[in-house]
């Protein structure tokens, strides 16, 4: 949650400094690896989808407000991985499978959302690798998706800072943060920076 405040801060207020916004790529491998997690544990996949919905259309407002974009939210990117993980474990036939992953990547790519295409192969990354390989194709997702977009998307090479931290943890002391505060502080915060935005100008 800091990281990803530090690069919509950095992103608001100060579009010209690289640092933050480098500082910021650490969180959605995060988030995309606790998706995961969560698919695995959850006592309910449906009543997570459905959180993730509700949470993905309260946060659409308050996300093209702060940020002036016209597209999905990335709740919604973090949906659609969660659906096709979901899928790609009930489907049986082969052939199926790979059909419904091929609507999967249409879908990601030809709709606007944050990280998009990207973001979905990344979390199905982080569900079917494990240690030093997880980095390793995090770097060649990076790669590719750089060589298809130009110089202007060398930013998105710091990300893999977020999975090496996922990969080989820090030491660290647990600190208890209720659910709702997990759950709402990316609507909320947005709305935050977008008042304080409005405010300031």
């Amino acid at each position: 949650m800091i990281t990803m405040l530090i690069d919509h801060v950095g992103f608001i207020f100060y579009p010209k400094s690289e640092i933050l916004r480098i500082i910021g790529r650490i969180a959605f491998p995060l988030y995309g690896w606790f998706l995961v997690q969560g698919y695995r544990h959850t006592r309910n996949h449906k009543k997570y989808m459905l959180r993730l919905l509700g949470l993905a259309c309260i946060s659409q407002i308050p996300y093209t407000l702060a940020f002036q974009q016209f597209e999905l939210n990335v709740i919604f990117t973090l949906l659609l991985s969660l659906l096709s993980l979901y899928a790609a474990d009930q489907i049986t036939s082969k052939e199926w499978k790979a059909v419904f992953i091929l609507i999967v990547a249409a879908t990601s790519f030809f709709i606007p959302m944050d990280y998009g295409l990207y973001g979905v192969l990344l979390i199905f990354i982080f569900r079917y690798f494990e240690g030093w390989k997880v980095i390793a194709n995090h770097s060649l997702l990076n790669i590719i998706f750089l060589t298809i977009n130009g110089p202007g998307y060398w930013i998105q090479l710091f990300s893999v800072f977020g999975t090496a931290l996922i990969v080989y943890p820090l030491s660290y002391q647990s600190i208890a943060i209720h659910k709702w505060i997990y759950r709402y502080f990316y609507p909320a915060h947005l709305a935050i920076l977008y008042g304080l935005y409005v405010w300031l100008h």
